[in-house]
């Protein structure tokens, strides 16, 4: 697995990189036009979810040599547990960074919420080499017919993650996006995974 030292430099490096996006690049964007929605657009995360994600990935890639990023690359399934690849100049340009894209309504009271499938992620760990994979929650508010960002992001790395719990009921890796770090091996982390996974009666290979 990647180093600590390496892991902190790009989760430093995100966390400037997002916040700036959103601070600068794209504060806010229009859903659709105010006449269509004369009482404004209601607030529901999961509707929105989508859009905005597409504005976030969209622009960055757009902002790609301002953020010294290259081989940005989408996923070619839309259920792969990350939504965007790339390198990053200046820090280590041989690794690829692999970033899932999460969005939260920054006025919802703090709350375990879904972060990965279970097995869509060990599948993800067992078929890459020296995975680099990071999270990253975007917090959102609605302002009539348009979406408001509120900096700042939150990034995580997959494999420091800890206070988590499975959902046997989908399958899911669930926890408060602002969940506690601990600096530990990937292979700790598998291994705390599969126990909590099996503990809830699921099938882990």
């Amino acid at each position: 697995m990647a180093s600590a030292q390496l892991v902190r430099a790009i989760s430093q490096k995100l966390q400037e990189l997002f916040d700036d996006l959103i601070n600068h690049k794209v504060k806010e964007f229009k859903v659709m036009n105010e006449e269509l929605l004369p009482d404004g657009l209601k607030p529901h995360t999961r509707s929105i979810c989508w859009l905005a994600e597409q504005v976030i990935l969209q622009n960055t890639k757009k902002n790609q040599d301002a953020y010294g990023l290259t081989r940005f690359e989408y996923p070619d399934s839309d259920i792969a547990p990350w939504d965007v690849r790339f390198r990053v100049a200046g820090i280590d340009d041989s690794k690829d960074i692999y970033v899932n894209i999460k969005v939260s309504d920054a006025t919802r009271p703090v709350r375990r919420n879904d972060i990965a499938s279970v097995k869509t992620l060990l599948n993800f760990f067992r078929n890459t080499n020296d995975p680099i994979i990071f999270f990253v929650v975007f917090k959102l508010r609605f302002n009539n017919v348009r979406i408001v960002f509120e900096a700042p992001t939150i990034v995580r790395f997959y494999p420091w993650i800890r206070e988590f719990v499975v959902n046997p009921r989908n399958e899911h890796i669930q926890a408060i996006y602002e969940v506690p770090i601990v600096e530990q091996s990937l292979d700790a982390f598998i291994a705390l995974l599969k126990e909590k996974a099996e503990d809830k009666g699921l099938n882990i290979p």
